[in-house]
């Protein structure tokens, strides 16, 4: 079981993590599941590793509302005058990740991080990876992957992140979909090996496929994970 804890006059306060799976974005919840009535035609939706990667793990929301003013190169991002935390926001230096590929972007050099209210743990030997959520597509900001070994790291883990809305207003929502908190089990899967390709083995998963119009690898190959939580 993975937890998370606040302080506790903030319970109750801040929205609660909660499985991936409860923020579905409405683009993904809107998608029909084919486009048609030929049931080849399918959408994402449809998708088994799209839903897999969609619903893995947690989201955190974001705990407050959150006002962005970004003009001609000066980036503003204002939480709530009084907002019940000490600090919301921190910066770090373009030196400590300079040369990133987003650098070029407008205000690409501004390395920001929100300061995170939730302690996470987990079980012995289960890491967390923590990611922009996946297949959100969100336009606004871009999340420095990290992992962090939250099975003895008793301590709000903080997210830095790089604007990237570009210029504008921007209001923010609280509860608005901030970080996949995706645990996983550490273990050493040693070195990658390279070797031809088992064309009988290949040859006969195509054949597999090739009987089914669709659902082919949910029906045949899939072993639901729980990476969903």
């Amino acid at each position: 079981m993975i937890t998370f804890s606040l302080p506790e006059h903030l319970l109750g306060v801040f929205p609660e993590p909660k499985k991936a799976g409860k923020f579905l974005p409405d683009y993904y919840k809107n998608l029909e599941v084919e486009t048609g009535k030929d049931p080849r035609l399918g959408t994402a939706k449809r998708c088994v590793p799209f839903m897999e990667a969609i619903t893995a793990g947690f989201i955190i929301p974001l705990w407050s509302d959150l006002y962005v003013v970004a003009k001609d190169g000066a980036l503003n991002l204002s939480f709530p005058d009084n907002l019940p935390m000490q600090e919301s926001l921190g910066h770090h230096g373009y030196q400590q990740l300079e040369g990133h590929p987003a650098s070029d972007l407008a205000y690409g050099k501004d390395l920001l991080k929100f300061i995170n209210p939730w302690v996470v743990e987990t079980p012995s030997g289960v890491s967390c990876l923590f990611t922009t959520p996946m297949n959100h597509f969100e336009t606004r900001f871009k999340l420095v992957d990290g992992v962090v070994d939250t099975d003895n790291y008793y301590n709000p883990i903080n997210f830095p992140f790089i604007w990237t809305g570009g210029d504008g207003e921007f209001f923010i929502k609280k509860g608005t979909p901030l970080v996949q908190v995706v645990p996983f089990r550490r273990e050493d899967f040693g070195d990658c090996a390279i070797e031809p390709t088992d064309e009988t083995r290949q040859q006969k998963t195509q054949a597999v496929l090739g009987t089914t119009i669709k659902n082919g690898y949910r029906q045949s190959f899939w072993h639901k994970s729980n990476i969903g939580g």
